[in-house]
């Protein structure tokens, strides 16, 4: 069983699972609600893309600035003042409603700002683990956080419908800011067992980036594992972000509870494939089930190209989603163990550039596409293209396959 007795022994843990499973439903909430919004408001799908685009641009910007900060500062001080950002802003969406002045434009900067502050909470966090948690339990630990977005996945979507069918999109916000303020009240309750141990002093946040670059760039394994993640998120953020909604409203025909509940069919996923790392992840080497699992996320794009009916659509996004955690988790916890103590923020850092900074650009790209071909077309594309950047992957990069 994943929440087994001796994990939320660990009351700093525990705490920390449950504040990420309510800002991260927040994230689940706020994306079905943005996206259809501004969908519904514009009508073009290249708007939708560039508001998508301009909710990962602050990570392209500021990651690295961002680990840095981690690096260098109190992590937990980094979360809550991240968590007190995210729900000032994002009530200011209703506020914007109901004072009438809500559109594409503010949505967009709005998406922008929260953007910024989740820049600097994901790296504090990835990087607090260690803080709260010994070495030999990661994996485990990794997992359960890990869960805690599947879970979020799941009562995001499920709420949003609820919110959508009898509200309207609007209403959604408000359970979303309420989300990042439970999540503030319990990180601030977490007490860390390690003493929290800077990077060195004297150094210049210019030299610790640089420093941080060329620690990636020349070890054998982050630096694939950092090129893999780079091509990963390329061809399938935009797609899966900007191609899922277009998906359902153009070629199901069918409206945002129908896309909510897609998104949930990807919680269900998640949460299937971190209940089986969590059991049987110990069996097997990280990098070389991270490579082996990157085909799976990609090519089960492929048959979405064939989709006619939800159920049908449901079941394959099921099926693409087990992989999530298969990847992310073996990655968050090579990172742990590889980098030194007070480098780990900008590792997490770079990873989350590559990240969201390749969502981004996908996230424009696709809107553009998606204005000349349908989402079926560019599903097929990004699922073939993907299958042999994976395959590339797995060829290349043996020192990142024989990792554990």
């Amino acid at each position: 069983m994943i929440f087994s007795k001796k994990i939320f022994q660990n009351r700093n843990l525990a705490l920390l699972w449950l504040g990420q499973m309510a800002s991260q439903s927040g994230d689940s909430i706020y994306q079905i609600g943005l996206l259809w919004l501004v969908l519904e408001l514009s009508g073009s799908t290249s708007v939708t893309g560039m508001v998508a685009m301009a909710s990962y641009l602050p990570a392209v910007l500021l990651s690295m600035v961002a680990g840095v900060t981690a690096d260098r500062n109190d992590r937990r001080k980094i979360m809550l003042i991240s968590d007190a950002f995210r729900f000032s802003l994002v009530f200011l969406i209703p506020i914007a409603f109901f004072a009438g002045f809500l559109n594409p434009q503010f949505l967009g900067i709005n998406a922008f700002a929260i953007a910024i502050a989740a820049t600097f909470f994901n790296p504090a966090r990835d990087a607090f683990v260690p803080e709260i948690v010994a070495k030999e339990g990661l994996l485990k630990a990794n997992s359960l956080i890990q869960t805690s977005w599947q879970i979020s996945l799941l009562l995001g979507p499920a709420i949003a419908g609820v919110l959508l069918h009898y509200f309207g999109n609007v209403h959604l916000f408000t359970a979303c800011s309420s989300a990042y303020l439970f999540s503030f009240v319990l990180v601030f309750f977490i007490r860390p067992v390690r003493q929290f141990s800077g990077s060195a002093k004297g150094t210049t946040g210019l030299k610790e980036v640089k420093d941080g670059l060329l620690f990636a760039l020349r070890h054998s394994v982050i630096f694939p594992l950092l090129l893999i993640t780079i091509a990963d998120n390329l061809l399938i953020m935009g797609p899966a972000i900007v191609g899922m909604p277009v998906f359902v409203r153009e070629t199901l025909g069918l409206d945002a509870t129908a896309y909510a509940i897609i998104m949930s069919s990807f919680a269900v996923g998640t949460l299937i494939g971190s209940g089986g790392l969590f059991l049987f992840g110990g069996r097997f080497k990280k990098g070389h089930l991270l490579l082996t699992v990157i085909f799976w996320d990609v090519i089960t794009f492929i048959p979405l190209y064939f989709v006619d009916s939800l159920s049908t659509a449901v079941i394959l996004v099921t099926i693409h989603a087990i992989a999530i955690p298969l990847l992310v988790v073996p990655r968050t916890s090579l990172i742990q163990d590889i980098a030194p103590a007070g480098m780990t923020g900008r590792i997490f850092a770079l990873m989350h550039l590559s990240v969201v900074g390749m969502s981004a650009i996908s996230a424009g790209l696709s809107g553009l596409i998606l204005e000349w071909i349908n989402a079926p077309t560019l599903f097929l594309l990004i699922g073939i293209g993907g299958g042999l950047c994976g395959l590339a992957g797995w060829l290349f990069a043996k020192d990142l396959r024989m990792s554990d």
